[in-house]
């Protein structure tokens, strides 16, 4: 199921609604414009699943997965003239274990790699 975000409501800052039911499905942001500009998964009313945002022009903003409201995996934002600005590895937990950032011209700026938390 696919529903517009106005037609959700946060409970408790908690879980997302649609219909006074904890939502499973997918959530779409849109501008003034009416164009799409986010899409967010969800299950049982918490973030789950594919996540992605774009520029008003369509240019890709941000992309990544979340489990159980945790951001995991790999995690990849662009600056607006579509050059990568920043690439994030998150483990399982949603604990860092890389992460790089680049400027709009595409010089690497950081690259930080971080040991496990949890054992």
């Amino acid at each position: 199921m696919r529903v517009n975000r106005v037609d959700t409501v946060l409970d408790r800052g908690v879980w997302l609604l649609h219909e006074g039911e904890r939502f499973t499905g997918e959530v779409v942001d849109t501008d003034v414009e009416g164009r799409v500009i986010g899409l967010t998964s969800y299950a049982h009313g918490v973030e789950h699943g594919p996540q992605a945002e774009w520029y008003p022009d369509g240019t890709k903003k941000s992309e990544g997965v979340t489990e159980k409201g945790n951001a995991v995996g790999e995690w990849r934002e662009w600056h607006s003239n579509g050059q990568l600005a920043q690439y994030d590895l998150l483990d399982e937990h949603g604990d860092p274990l890389r992460t790089q950032r680049w400027d709009e011209a595409g010089t690497l700026v950081q690259d930080d790699s971080y040991q496990p938390l949890r054992g």
